[in-house]
């Protein structure tokens, strides 16, 4: 290489940068001027260092710093520009063969970890951050030693445990199926059911009196008189309710769904003609529940009445928000008068954009009338799991805490989630979508009242209950096959009734948006501690569609359980919803194992889908 970059005459201005170089007032790399900046060193006779040798000689002179601008750029030359090194025949001169230095071994590769700038050879010694084989997308740890709260009973539904034909209702108010629930309510402890939408329990089908049109009417009878009653088939859906082993009755006083839906069916949507003999007929029908009244029962647990069905929606209540409120006035009266504090009258209302409206001038006018409400509830049908949160209290102007408090109200005013699922009409019906429940019911778990203290979201505990829509066509068939939902309910239950002791966990997260990209880690042990269950839900969305198919995209995951006992031998199963159309539900691996932590390292794990682990004790430990 016979060249420097700004040469003007010979080897005498090489001499002038050389010194630059070796009192430190110039730089090989970032000089201050144009012809400095694009100094390139190469041996020339001028400036008496025309061999390697003597390159090695002015390299070891420089600067560490220096050295390494040095070396970098004289690399590039080296390949750029032939000849660089010698006379044109490949003859070495060295001037000088005393001042030979010998080479510095080490690591000369800038991203080695082990990188030494004073090296000028490099030995293969060099050391790089390599990821490690358990290195994951998503690190999930449950801490086996740190119980946090229980595993909440919020696995309530819509309907059953009987969903039976046989009461031949008319066909604007036709059942579904015609099934008997009961043992999977039992085994799965389901916590409560909300009678909606089948007829029994409706005021319609319970009150004798009506119009030619099928709209009773209550005007001019008396509420108190035995005969105004048929219970019979409110009777038999109610007790089969109560006599599972863990369910209650959620009472939805009102009418199912009719003109101008249906229009050959009674517009029952308008409001009762007498709202005072109407909330006494409630208080009737609550003591037939409670107190035997009218060869009833002695149900203390009958202990809900939520005041009509969406009253926001014109599909079921043609009235106005005014007389929406009186009817909650005489009802909320009439029950209290009777039963104290014992049974909560729940108003319905939607907090949100689309019927705010309703909602605000009902809150204006129990401000105003200062109305006691015991409790309110909301229908959520979304697209994300965590706009359920956004919903109680994230919106800062139309969340059930906001609203409430703009009028006055308490914001840990309990709420019950009287109706749920994925966003209408797409539902969560398939495989694919059973993560967007998972992820829902472990949202709940931290809105549970009963997790105060051991949540993430403290102050925000108001969760009374949530009725999943519908058990009456999702969870099974009529012949007890069971549908993609009801694989997510049974596992829920197995988690509840086996391990209900809430554990502390961490590497969950949320998202707001539309465009979901959620991970929700769910885990409890048994009471003695020897049966330990995880539920992990990832749910993805990058496009805010609600999709209905499996992702194309995965994670790897890594589970660590900690804080177990060191002398306990386990039997584990990893079970996984997975993108299989026959048989999407399906154990993936399972062992023994015994120590301290237990790890499940790299599995992958569908964008939307969900993944249960079991251990369970085989020893006495």
């Amino acid at each position: 290489m016979a060249e420097l970059y700004g040469w003007e005459g010979g080897g005498e201005i090489h001499q002038v940068y050389y010194q630059r170089i070796l009192d430190g007032s110039t730089s090989v790399i970032g000089a201050s001027s144009p012809t400095d900046s694009n100094f390139v060193f190469c041996a020339s006779q001028g400036l008496g260092v025309n061999s390697v040798t003597g390159m090695l000689i002015l390299v070891r002179r420089l600067t560490t710093v220096m050295r390494k601008q040095f070396i970098s750029v004289l690399l590039v030359s080296v390949m750029v520009l032939s000849g660089c090194f010698g006379n044109g025949n490949s003859e070495i001169i060295d001037d000088n063969p005393d001042d030979v230095i010998e080479p510095v071994y080490g690591c000369t590769d800038i991203n080695g970890l082990n990188f030494d700038p004073n090296s000028d050879t490099d030995d293969g010694s060099c050391e790089y951050d390599t990821p490690s084989q358990n290195q994951s997308d998503i690190e999930a740890i449950v801490h086996f030693d740190q119980d946090y709260g229980q595993i909440a009973p919020i696995h309530g539904v819509n309907n059953g445990p009987l969903v039976r034909k046989a009461w031949e209702l008319e066909d604007c108010q036709g059942l579904w199926y015609g099934a008997n629930y009961t043992d999977k309510y039992n085994e799965l402890q389901i916590p409560s059911s909300r009678t909606h939408g089948e007829g029994p329990g409706d005021m319609n089908r319970i009150w004798v009196h009506s119009n030619e049109t099928g709209v009773p009417i209550y005007e001019g009878y008396d509420a108190t008189n035995p005969a105004n009653y048929n219970f019979s088939e409110t009777d038999e859906r109610i007790s089969a309710t109560m006599a599972t082993t863990h369910t209650t009755v959620y009472w939805r006083m009102g009418y199912s769904k009719a003109f101008p839906s249906y229009t050959d069916c009674s517009d029952w949507r308008v409001p009762p003609d007498n709202f005072t003999v109407f909330a006494q007929a409630a208080v009737q029908v609550l003591k037939h529940y409670r107190e035997g009244w009218n060869n009833g029962f002695y149900y203390s647990s009958f202990d809900v009445v939520e005041v009509w069905n969406e009253p926001y929606l014109d599909d079921w209540w043609s009235g106005t928000a005014d007389q929406y409120f009186e009817l909650y006035h005489e009802v909320n009266s009439a029950v209290t008068a009777e039963f104290g504090d014992s049974i909560d009258v729940v108003a319905g209302l939607q907090f949100s954009n689309n019927n705010g409206e309703f909602a605000e001038r009902f809150l204006e006018l129990a401000q105003a009338n200062q109305e006691p409400i015991d409790a309110v509830y909301v229908h959520l049908y979304r697209s994300n799991p965590s706009q359920t949160l956004y919903t109680f209290f994230g919106n800062e102007n139309n969340s059930i805490e906001a609203t409430l408090a703009r009028y006055g109200y308490p914001k840990n005013t309990p709420v019950y989630v009287t109706e749920w699922n994925r966003i209408i009409p797409i539902y969560a019906q398939t495989p694919a979508s059973q993560s967007y429940l998972t992820s829902v019911l472990t949202i709940y778990n931290d809105l549970w009242q009963g997790n105060e203290g051991n949540t993430s979201y403290d102050g925000h505990t108001n969760l009374k209950m949530a009725h999943f829509f519908a058990a009456r066509s999702f969870l099974w068939e009529e012949n007890m096959n069971v549908k993609a939902p009801g694989i997510t309910w049974e596992i829920y239950g197995d988690l509840y009734t086996k391990t209900p002791i809430r554990l502390f966990s961490e590497g969950g997260f949320h998202s707001y948006q539309l465009e979901a990209d959620e991970f929700a880690v769910l885990a409890g042990k048994s009471a003695d501690g020897k049966n330990v269950s995880v539920m992990l839900s990832r749910y993805g969305d990058p496009n805010g569609d609600t999709p209905t198919g499996f992702s194309n995209e995965s994670d790897s995951v890594n589970l660590t359980i900690d804080g177990l006992e060191a002398n306990c031998e386990y039997a584990w199963e990893h079970w996984a919803m997975t993108d299989n159309t026959t048989q999407p539900w399906q154990l993936l691996a399972s062992g023994t194992f015994a120590g301290t932590e237990f790890e499940l390292n790299n599995f992958d794990m569908n964008l939307r889908s969900f993944h249960y682990i079991k251990l369970i004790n085989t020893n006495q430990c």
